[in-house]
């Protein structure tokens, strides 16, 4: 199982492409939440920024796991190393708040 770009999520048709929007700002919300709670209760940022990511990713990995688990096609780590890799390629050049919807 691979995968999607950016790009190709941003041309799904609606209503997917809006739940993933907001999957996208409901996610970046609750980050930025506990990211700011987490400095007020003195909590190093770098290290919270660094252990979130890999929270973040260790979810996502999770979440293709299961969906190949369910199509009954391999869990393809390659293919999830790849995406990771494109979007903070993505992330690092467009510098978007929201990547889905493709907002500034």
């Amino acid at each position: 199982m691979t995968v999607m770009t950016i790009e190709e999520c941003q041309k799904l048709d609606t209503p997917l492409r809006q739940d993933l929007e907001l999957l996208d700002y409901e996610v970046r919300t609750i980050v930025d939440r506990i990211r700011s709670e987490a400095r007020d209760g003195g909590a190093d940022d770098a290290t919270f920024v660094k252990a979130s990511t890999t929270v973040l990713l260790s979810i996502a990995a999770g979440l293709l796991a299961r969906a190949a688990e369910d199509e009954q096609a391999p869990f393809d780590a390659t293919s999830f190393a790849a995406g990771a890799g494109h979007a903070a390629r993505w992330a690092a050049q467009r510098r978007l708040r929201y990547f889905v919807a493709g907002e500034a």
